[in-house]
């Protein structure tokens, strides 16, 4: 008789224990509230009737959490915030382990809390320092190299690009108007634009990471016999004259573009200048046999057309680099009837200066992209997701983080919006899934049944001390 009022007491206090609990983290990031389960107690033998049991009193069968979705804060300021939208899991380690940069899986949690920060090694951390988030390498594509939870690894962020590149490959994309005035080539002068028809810039690297500007001129010939139209493709480099712009399609019979300044006023009077040419027939379309093709030119350290280095790529860039660098130029010119000269594609230059890092942020595919005072963007990594057969089979080890468990399952690796994992909100983290209106209401059923069976309990012990006074 006691033993079912006492059950039920025991039962009482673990509702109001767990809805305390949910409580009190209502305001953790990441926190999944949990909700008391019980079960009556029923016990039979061969020699009682279960038309006349009254059944033995209640038990907790689990105590089991509830992994619904939590709404997001919004932009909370820290780019390296993250939230979930979906049922996925960070993966956690509690080691960086710099010889291959995994941990033993076994040591591994699993967390819904994206609050996470840059450590002074400059690798991603929990709030808490103690844990490494775990990320994927990834191809060209931002996508998985591995998808695999051995496959994770901890993520240092470089503070700098390191060692700067050197410009190999250019490429800029043109319309020339098609009625644009035509010139002399011979009286070229880049410090005069009446000599020229068009001139734009754009820069490139040498060895030591020193920015310089390309620029190129365009000039315009005499319409050919043949109602084609030829332009003349004149660079610099920094003002200087760069004239080894050297065609690759000598192969085809094509030879560079090749004239000398006759013009007395001219800045670069008497020079003779390699450049190269571009022949569009009547509709604007390149002429492949008569024209450089798209890539078809190089600046180069090249002593082929000069027997000396005075007009070298080097040179045109100060002297004191690599004198073997070697730009390939891809122009993509067309010729259509416009009021003016346009670039219809960006110049590209795959070069860079070292730059210091200025940003972090994520994408909703979990590509962490590192910005850089040099103008690149540099794609780091993605951030490892994982979901399980059975989540609410996970074991708790606080912290809002969890371990596999059989009960689980292993731990399924997954990539931000792909399949359910779900997306990644930057600037976002997940809150609490507690509802605090209807824990309050928990809260006072739980008490009410506390105080039930308090009293019951009370009225059961007057019961046995009347019977226990019989005489």
């Amino acid at each position: 008789m006691f033993g079912i009022s006492l059950s039920g007491l025991n039962a009482s206090q673990k509702y109001l224990d767990v809805t305390s609990n949910n409580i009190s983290n209502s305001n953790s990031y990441g926190f999944k509230k949990s909700r008391a389960e019980f079960a009556d107690i029923y016990s039979n033998t061969i020699f009682t009737s279960t038309k006349t049991a009254t059944g033995m009193g209640t038990i907790t069968s689990t105590v089991a959490q509830q992994f619904s979705q939590g709404s997001l804060t919004g932009d909370t300021g820290n780019n390296l915030d993250m939230a979930i939208n979906g049922n996925g899991f960070f993966i956690l380690s509690p080691s960086a382990n710099p010889a291959n940069g995994t941990a033993a899986s076994e040591n591994r949690s699993y967390t819904r809390n994206g609050a996470f920060e840059i450590n002074r090694e400059g690798y991603v951390v929990t709030a808490s320092g103690d844990d490494y988030v775990q990320f994927y390498d990834i191809n060209d594509k931002d996508q998985a190299t591995n998808l695999t939870v051995n496959g994770t690894h901890a993520l240092k962020i470089p503070s700098d690009t390191g060692a700067p590149k050197m410009t190999s490959k250019v490429s800029i994309g043109v319309n020339l108007p098609a009625n644009d005035k035509e010139h002399d080539i011979t009286q070229f002068d880049p410090k005069d634009s009446s000599t020229y028809n068009a001139a734009t810039s754009e820069t490139i690297h040498d060895s030591m990471g020193g920015a310089h500007t390309l620029t190129y001129y365009f000039i315009k010939n005499p319409v050919n016999k043949d109602g084609t139209t030829t332009w003349n493709i004149v660079t610099m480099v920094d003002g200087n004259d760069a004239d080894h712009l050297v065609d690759v399609a000598d192969d085809n019979g094509l030879s560079n573009a090749k004239f000398k300044v006759t013009n007395a006023s001219s800045s670069v009077a008497g020079e003779t200048v390699i450049g190269a040419s571009m022949t569009f027939d009547t509709s604007g379309n390149l002429i492949p046999n008569r024209s450089v093709p798209v890539g078809g030119f190089h600046l180069a350290n090249d002593n082929s057309i000069h027997p000396t280095t005075e007009h070298s790529l080097s040179k045109a860039m100060g002297g004191g680099v690599d004198d073997t660098q070697n730009v390939a130029v891809t122009l993509n010119a067309t010729q259509y009837g416009s009021s003016s000269f346009t670039v219809s594609e960006t110049p590209t230059d795959d070069g860079y200066s070292t730059g210091l890092l200025k940003n972090v942020s994520v994408n909703e595919d979990g590509v962490l992209l590192a910005s850089y005072s040099n103008g690149r963007n540099v794609h780091l990594g993605k951030v490892a997701l994982a979901d399980f057969i059975n989540p609410q089979g996970l074991t708790k080890i606080g912290d809002t983080q969890w371990q596999e468990s059989f009960a689980s399952g292993q731990a399924r690796p997954c990539q931000a919006n792909v399949g359910t994992a779900g997306s990644i909100k930057g600037s976002n983290l997940e809150q609490s899934n507690v509802d605090l209106t209807a824990s309050l209401v928990d809260l006072i059923v739980a008490q009410r049944s506390y105080q039930a069976n308090c009293q019951s309990l009370q009225t059961e012990n007057t019961m046995m001390d009347a019977i226990m006074s019989v005489r």
